[in-house]
């Protein structure tokens, strides 16, 4: 039968539990049957634990049931006589008292079944073999410290915010159920409020207490007979539910659809993680981690919000834990490598900056993506030290080209949130320039939408700092969800990196978006840079909008130093180069005989006939037409007078499709050039190519590209007709 209400729950298993920590003592029982490993691992430890040996498992059962007040670790060994390492674990997991002391498993490199099969049976961690002194005792240390700080924040029954059971609690009742009703199968599932933290940074710790205090209101309400919750800690929470059917779990993935009594919160989603068919043998904390580490997995994921515990994560779990012992030695090693990926200037078709990506070049894994490693360090801290290393080898390579007299490009580096967090942040990466001689501007700093959303004026600040010290800032990944555009008026930013999800393939209404954003960028005076770009469709796209850099496989994909000095070489363009280029562009037409050339604006918006009009009076003459039939007809008597036409596509009377399709029928109206003014759709930008339109320019207008194109299309005219002529 399902569990109920009323089951008593040993309290004397709870306050034995944590009567280790009340009386202070913390013993350390060392489980191996080779005295040269213990006698090790004993000098390691002692002086900070009291250690107690045992040479097989059954011996050590043996101590444990004597002391397990006394003991807050165990070191186990695997293959021993008597009674060998998996069948210890197996007996101290069906014990309530037992099972609450964390089991480290000592093994040998390699052994990745064997540490899988430990993980199944409860075992926490893992110390490879041979020993590392420093290893193993930061292990010990951060175990015992956070499994002691955990037991005296929650010695007590109710999380008095939420009324739900306190952490340690929620694992003793569900240690009975399972004791209880072992055939009954029950899913634990973990939910985590995205971006909590922001609620408590803008409305107030009353506030997000209110939020908290809502949600454990509403997790209670869900709960059926038999099924328990708990908050963890913060705003992560925890259900052990029978496992259902899928409408019973919709109703326990709830989202927001109501708003919380005084609070105003944005968006708000809740992620959720699940293990199902819990392992009953497994302690409750270890299917709590995993549904966690599913969950984890969806963090900052837009669009999904619920994930599922696969049993072959398990090795991805192991992965983690190699990954999390090496980073140390791979910084020192040089493991990590700087890639560099080019940004295009669209409009100049020059390279114009780079970005700096970190890649890592593992003994045993071999190349391995930042995926698979920078989630790990911007949880564990590590990415601090990762990004410094990043930004010293960036100043170097710089170093480096201008002492050869390479040309030099501005190259972006990424700042992580947990870097703000470092008060000495500006001197350090000022100090980091000036110790290299590297110009600040051509260090610009990337620092992701989602960064500014925490604690955002101490971030504001600094930025703030750093660029009135030279440098430029960057926001990455802008359009992903977070931030609002008033926000951005206010923030320090010089660039914003366009989120690519807005150019996907059938989505118009996103690349209205994008053609927006651009144009705002404009009015803030910022510069577009828009990444991932993989496609000749993309770009035209991007060029249309009036982006300014692009950055992706379409033009180059991130290569490494030697790689990138190569491609630098070929395509950089040089000073002489910029300087003859500037010099080409619009140059004021000389007026021909007694009149200006012509151009035939057709729009339908005043407003936008004036605004081109006020471009272009002061070096041509200038004819206006408020739809196809008024420009069709102008033409009909004056088409030899007109050198451009500026046209909308969409008027009223007849529109430009209309207008182009009659005026392909005479040849003298065909050999004007066409400039398209408006934002079309890609089978419009097709339709109006096939009726023999020459470029378009996207809404706002830029004064230089117009005269420039208006300029090219004047010499193409002329060229044309004088090739007839021959």
């Amino acid at each position: 039968m399902p569990y109920g209400k009323n089951v008593n729950i040993d309290n004397n298993i709870f306050h034995t539990y944590y009567a280790k920590v009340k009386k202070g003592s913390r013993k350390i029982l060392i489980v191996d049957d080779d005295a040269v490993s213990r006698s090790l691992l004993s000098h390691l430890l002692e002086g900070r634990y009291e250690i107690l040996t045992a040479e097989n498992g059954q011996e050590a059962l043996d101590i444990l049931k004597r002391e397990s007040a006394e003991i807050c670790m165990v070191l186990l060994d695997l293959l021993m006589p008597v009674m060998d390492g998996y069948e210890f674990l197996r007996i101290v997991r069906e014990d309530l008292q037992l099972s609450m002391i964390p089991v480290i498993v000592t093994t040998a490199k390699d052994q990745e079944e064997e540490e899988i099969r430990c993980l199944e049976l409860g075992a926490v961690d893992f110390l490879p073999k041979p020993y590392r002194m420093e290893l193993v005792r930061c292990r010990v240390d951060r175990m015992i410290h956070l499994r002691e700080t955990a037991a005296i924040l929650n010695m007590v029954e109710r999380d008095p915010l939420t009324g739900l059971y306190t952490r340690d609690f929620f694992y003793l009742k569900v240690a009975q159920i399972l004791q209880d009703h072992k055939d009954c199968p029950y899913d634990m599932i973990v939910a985590d409020m995205e971006r909590f933290k922001i609620v408590n940074e803008r409305l107030g710790v009353e506030a997000g207490d209110r939020v908290l205090h809502y949600m454990g209101e509403r997790f209670k309400k869900l709960m059926g007979p038999g099924e328990i919750c708990t908050r963890l800690h913060d705003d992560l929470f925890a259900m052990f539910v029978h496992h259902s059917d899928a409408q019973r779990r919709s109703e326990l993935l709830w989202q927001w659809d109501e708003v919380v009594p005084g609070v105003t919160i944005h968006n708000p989603v809740i992620k959720y993680g699940i293990y199902e068919n819990v392992n009953s043998n497994m302690p409750p904390f270890g299917m709590c981690d995993r549904a966690v580490f599913a969950m984890n997995r969806i963090k900052r994921h837009y669009g999904v919000n619920v994930a599922i515990y696969d049993h072959s994560l398990s090795k991805d779990i192991l992965k983690e834990h190699q990954i999390l012992d090496s980073m140390e030695d791979a910084l020192k090693e040089h493991q990590f490598l700087v890639y560099y990926q080019p940004k295009y200037d669209i409009h100049n078709d020059c390279i114009a900056g780079a970005e700096a990506l970190v890649r890592w070049i593992h003994p045993e894994f071999g190349f391995m993506s930042p995926a698979d490693f920078i989630p790990l360090f911007e949880q564990n801290g590590f990415i601090s030290q990762l990004d410094f290393y990043v930004w010293e080898e960036v100043c170097r390579d710089l170093k480096a080209w201008k002492e050869e007299g390479r040309t030099l490009v501005p190259v972006s580096v990424n700042v992580s949130r947990i870097d703000f967090s470092d008060p000495h942040l500006v001197e350090k990466i000022v100090e980091l320039t000036d110790r290299y001689g590297i110009d600040r501007e051509l260090l610009h700093l990337e620092v992701t939408e989602s960064v500014y959303m925490d604690e955002l004026w101490q971030i504001i600040q600094m930025l703030k700092d750093l660029r009135e010290k030279g440098f430029k800032i960057e926001m990455d990944d802008f359009g992903s969800g977070h931030s609002s555009l008033n926000v951005l008026s206010e923030l320090p930013v010089d660039v914003l990196k366009l989120d690519m999800k807005f150019l996907q393939e059938g989505s118009s209404s996103k690349k209205s978006i994008l053609g927006f954003v651009i144009s705002l960028s404009k009015w803030l005076n910022l510069k577009t840079v828009a990444e991932g770009v993989e496609t000749k469709q993309q770009l035209v796209a991007l060029k249309r909008f009036g982006c300014d850099y692009v950055q992706g496989y379409y033009y180059a994909k991130p290569m490494n130093r030697q790689e990138f000095e190569i491609y630098m070489e070929e395509h950089a363009r040089t000073e002489e180069d910029k300087r003859d280029y500037l010099t080409a562009e619009f140059q004021e037409p000389a007026v021909n005989g007694k009149r200006k050339e012509t151009i035939l604006i057709a729009e339908d918006s005043e407003m936008n006939r004036e605004i081109l009009k006020s471009m272009l009076e002061p070096y041509y003459h200038i004819v206006e037409a408020t739809n196809g039939k008024e420009a069709y007809a102008y033409l009909k008597k004056h088409a030899d007078e007109i050198s451009v036409i500026l046209l909308d596509m969409m008027m009223p009377v007849m529109d430009g499709f209309q207008f182009l399709k009659k005026r392909s029928k005479h040849k003298e109206m065909d050999e004007i050039p066409v400039i398209i003014t408006s934002e079309l759709e890609e089978d419009s930008d097709l339709m109006a190519l096939k009726l023999g339109a020459d470029r378009f320019i996207g809404k706002p207008y830029q004064q230089s590209l117009l005269l420039l194109s208006i300029q090219n299309m004047i010499k193409w005219k002329k060229v044309r007709k004088s090739d007839k002529k021959k």
